[in-house]
């Protein structure tokens, strides 16, 4: 590891898209109730009746903070699942499925393998900010879609997309059509109400909010009937079977509920954090394109485009500072290209130098100057 002011730094973690740190005080609480707490909640006698209305607890307080009209909250082991869940469950011959071309994998491979299945499958396209294609999205719903499903925030640039609005074309050309919103990157980060907004189902996941791996969870409507994910004793109201993990929900459910608490405080801090970099870049002599607009993308994120150097090689050249970010999505990083940059109409030479950078509540402004000075260093050597 190289000397000088880097030697004092540990650890600086700014892939907080990919997964977050879980708060200490959740890590313990799950410990703890693991062991006193192990009964299988489908099991009919008091101790496991007592953690079966813990898991109920949990969904209503979810529902609460998606400010949602009565339904119900599916625990699923990931988001991924959660998202393969409504579209498998949803999917019908004599439907048209709508995605945009901007989703998370698990959407968008879901969608393609419904496609290569025989069912009626489109794409919407985006825009060169990232967000989605309103005109695109209007022209192609009609009165047989049966599902649309889109991506709140991009998880590759932050772009945020306007619910209302999508709700709106989507209803008003086939009011019988269910949105589906892959909530994943927003929930914790933005005020929800899915009330409001009309919509029929949302997807979130505990990793991303500083809550345990392994849980995530499907907002479904009153009134949405999916077929059966996992079969077998039929818990999850049958949708998806298996054993459920109660430490790990009441984990999920306690990250929920603390990404809520002083929310203000906690944004106006992360939107400096994110200035604050943008400045540094501006002053760093750096060339480099910042992906989308910086008007309307979540503040978490910030995608940037290295001019003349690939990003990959750049991301290990950062490893030596134990500085650690990514080139994008988590669940894409072993395949060539960028599928959501392309959409965009990226250049090949700004995917190729792309990186994403992403904050949490846990990074400090100290660490952006050691993560400017790396960049910096590193990028003229790659160079030279």
């Amino acid at each position: 590891m190289p000397n000088c002011a880097f030697s004092e730094v540990i650890m600086i973690y700014l892939d907080n898209s990919a997964t977050t740190k879980t708060r200490p005080e959740i890590a313990e609480f799950i410990q703890k109730y693991s062991v006193e707490n192990y009964f299988n909640p489908s099991s009919v006698y008091g101790p496991a009746i007592s953690v079966k209305n813990d898991i109920d607890s949990a969904r209503s307080a979810i529902t609460k903070l998606l400010n949602a009209s009565s339904g119900k909250i599916i625990f699923t082991g990931s988001a991924t699942e959660a998202n393969n869940l409504v579209l498998n469950g949803l999917a019908k011959k004599n439907k048209k499925i709508l995605v945009s071309s901007g989703e998370h994998p698990s959407i968008y491979e879901t969608a393609k393998n419904l496609c290569n299945m025989g069912y009626n499958v489109d794409f919407i396209n985006i825009n060169k900010d990232g967000t989605l294609d309103l005109r695109d999205l209007e022209m192609k719903v009609d009165e047989i879609t049966g599902l649309v499903s889109i991506i709140h925030v991009s998880n590759e640039t932050g772009a945020i997309n306007d619910l209302n609005n999508i709700s709106k074309i989507v209803k008003n050309k086939c009011p019988s059509a269910i949105l589906h919103c892959d909530g994943v990157q927003a929930f914790g980060k933005v005020k929800l109400n899915l009330l409001n907004d009309n919509i029929d189902a949302y997807t979130i996941s505990s990793h991303k909010i500083h809550g345990p791996k392994g849980v995530a969870c499907l907002y479904l409507r009153d009134g949405i009937n999916l077929r059966p994910h996992i079969l077998g004793g039929g818990q999850e109201g049958g949708l998806r079977s298996g054993t459920e993990n109660p430490a790990g929900i009441l984990g999920f459910a306690m990250a929920c509920e603390m990404m809520y608490a002083d929310f203000d405080k906690k944004r106006a801090y992360i939107k400096e954090l994110k200035e604050y970099f943008v400045e540094k870049l501006q002053d760093s002599g750096l060339k480099y394109i910042i992906n989308g607009t910086l008007n309307n993308t979540l503040d978490n994120i910030l995608s940037v485009s290295f001019l003349g150097v690939r990003g990959e090689v750049l991301l290990h050249c950062l490893e030596k500072y134990e500085i650690y970010v990514s080139t994008g999505s988590a669940c894409s990083s072993k395949k060539v290209g960028n599928r959501v940059l392309s959409s965009m109409g990226l250049s090949n030479e700004q995917m190729q130098g792309n990186i994403r950078f992403s904050f949490s509540e846990y990074n400090t402004k100290a660490e952006i100057d050691v993560v400017i000075s790396a960049l910096q260093n590193e990028i003229k050597n790659l160079l030279s």
